[in-house]
């Protein structure tokens, strides 16, 4: 009794702030920095003014103001970063998407080069063998055949060469984006246990004051 008579000038001292408390809740989300920032100041000044007051209620309920805070920040942040987690791997993976689709273009035109080119050489070789001797047109020809079919097969080995580079750096963004996805699932999974840990303990909160009023 004379420990609740010397708290409560404190109580109506406090009571203007838990009033803005109480508006606060029905406009803003518990993690708003006005409200994180209210509630710092509300479990501060309980866990001073109980332990100055000798009320160990008091003095509770500014730890656990305190606690829950500090647990439902934590919960905000780490939601905060799975989701940025989330983004980025997703700008990796169409990034990668986008490089490998520029590779598979740039080797397209260099096997059309390459077979563009060895057409115009296989051309120039027979008309010079219309022109010159029958006996040197035919050896002309099939030297002209034979670097034709030089060049094609080159073409060839450079567009399968630049492929499979093309696909190898195409399945390590996926690679890449997977663990990058993995590490976003697990950080909003960790966000959900933090934010779950935090109901629990505002439930053991209530329940501890309900149990105080009890007695």
């Amino acid at each position: 009794m004379i420990s609740t008579l010397i708290a409560l000038p404190y109580e109506l001292a406090r009571l203007p702030l838990v009033l803005v408390d109480g508006r606060l809740s029905e406009r803003l989300p518990e993690t708003s920095v006005p409200r994180t920032t209210l509630d710092r100041a509300l479990g501060s000044a309980d866990k001073v003014a109980g332990t100055l007051l000798r009320n160990r209620d008091i003095a509770a309920r500014g730890a656990d103001r305190l606690e829950r805070s500090h647990t439902l920040r934590t919960a905000a942040r780490l939601e905060a970063k799975a989701e940025a987690t989330r983004e980025q791997a997703q700008d990796t993976a169409a990034a990668g998407r986008h490089q490998a689709a520029l590779k598979r273009r740039d080797a397209e035109e260099r096997v059309t080069s390459g077979l563009e080119e060895a057409d115009t050489t296989e051309a120039r070789g027979k008309r010079d063998a219309r022109v010159t001797a029958a006996k040197t047109a035919a050896s002309k020809k099939a030297a002209a055949d034979k670097r034709a079919a030089s060049r094609k097969a080159a073409a060839e080995k450079r567009e399968q060469s630049v492929e499979s580079a093309a696909e190898a750096k195409k399945k390590a963004a996926q690679r890449a984006a997977r663990s990058e996805l993995d590490d976003a699932r697990e950080a909003k999974q960790k966000a959900a246990q933090a934010r779950a840990d935090a109901e629990r303990l505002s439930d053991l909160t209530e329940a501890k004051k309900a149990q105080r009023k009890q007695k």
